[in-house]
């Protein structure tokens, strides 16, 4: 997907040529606009580098676990941990944000390591839920105090697997268990929207399908059920465009998953149905599928013309299974639906060229 600066370069490419434009001003409105921070060679393999280091370290200290005795545990345990966030700390205050984001993460899973150890060590019988609820709670903290969003992303998949770890999840004559994922996923999506995070904007989307997924299974939902997470889903799809338009960042990435969500709730609500409802609910997939492919084009993003073009096929394979059509007729219908699709996409362009 082409930055903010290449779509305006090209829309002053057009502007200068049709006059609207001086073309002296080019290269100094080109200058006013920040270029898109991207990760280079050095910043990966420094990332790299620390992934590998504290892999080693987890190892080293797995291996001479049962040799320490309790409180050398203990004291090792909140050592790795405050080391963490200390030194995010002092990468904050020296400007070097990636590591600081790095370093957040780390301490969050250090914080949730410890609660679990903690209670190993001194044979202290806990909650699991509980326990990785605080552990999400805290990464949330980290991610506030540093304004960082791989300890953001670490707090949505602890509370994930918190909600997850609940008992009686399936369970409908039990007591209900509230996901809290509801209310983290559209803060992390917020949040990322606000500091214009892409990676937290990935991770918030996941988790707003993993809330809605969550949901599905405890009601054991049916059809309509499906059917309303779907046009839920789609809903907010529509606002992550609108956003995404005004080139809020990281609100392109949830437009593409949440989109995706919503189809998906879709297609897996038309699994059992039978006769005419199949058949309609087959038809409204081909117009869906249609219509995302328009979009997706129209919006030039290629994940939303993907979902529009697989949505299309799959409509069609169900369609034909459905109806008991033999090979050689699904290769006429396939074949009438190549050249229709040619000979629109013929009469598009040349629409677009008068």
């Amino acid at each position: 997907m082409p930055t903010y600066k290449e779509r305006v370069g090209g829309d002053l490419d057009r502007w200068i040529e049709g006059g609207l434009v001086p073309a002296e001003n080019r290269a100094a409105i080109l200058g006013s606009i920040p270029d898109a921070r991207r990760m280079d060679a050095a910043q990966t393999l420094a990332w790299v580098g620390g992934v590998l280091a504290g892999v080693a370290l987890i190892a080293f200290i797995a291996a001479n676990w049962q040799a320490l005795p309790r409180l050398a545990q203990f004291a090792l345990v909140l050592g790795v941990y405050g080391g963490a966030a200390g030194g995010a700390a002092w990468c904050l205050a020296h400007s070097r944000p990636g590591a600081a984001n790095g370093l957040l993460a780390f301490a969050a899973l250090a914080f949730a390591a410890a609660i679990g150890l903690t209670g190993q060590i001194f044979d202290i019988v806990g909650d699991e839920p509980t326990a990785l609820y605080a552990a999400g709670a805290a990464a949330a903290a980290l991610a506030l105090a540093g304004r960082a969003s791989g300890p953001a992303i670490m707090a949505l998949l602890l509370i994930a697997l918190g909600d997850y770890a609940s008992p009686g999840l399936l369970d409908n004559a039990g007591e209900a268990n509230f996901a809290w994922l509801f209310v983290a996923a559209p803060a992390g999506a917020a949040l990322a929207v606000y500091w214009r995070s892409v990676p937290l904007a990935h991770g918030a989307s996941i988790a707003i399908l993993a809330a809605a997924a969550w949901l599905a299974l405890r009601l054991e939902a049916g059809a309509p059920t499906q059917l309303a997470f779907a046009v839920v889903l789609a809903a907010a799809a529509g606002a992550a465009r609108w956003g995404r338009e005004r080139e809020q960042a990281g609100a392109g990435a949830l437009y593409g998953w949440l989109a995706w969500a919503a189809m998906g709730f879709f297609v897996v609500s038309g699994w059992e149905l039978h006769g005419a409802l199949a058949i309609a609910h087959r038809f409204a997939g081909l117009l869906l599928g249609g219509g995302l492919v328009a979009l997706g084009r129209n919006d030039r993003m290629g994940a939303i013309t993907a979902l529009g073009v697989l949505s299309l096929m799959g409509g069609v394979s169900m369609l034909m299974y459905d109806l008991g059509l033999g090979l050689l007729t699904a290769s006429a219908v396939f074949f009438v639906a190549a050249i229709i699709a040619i000979v629109a996409g013929l009469a598009l362009r040349r629409r677009a060229k008068a």
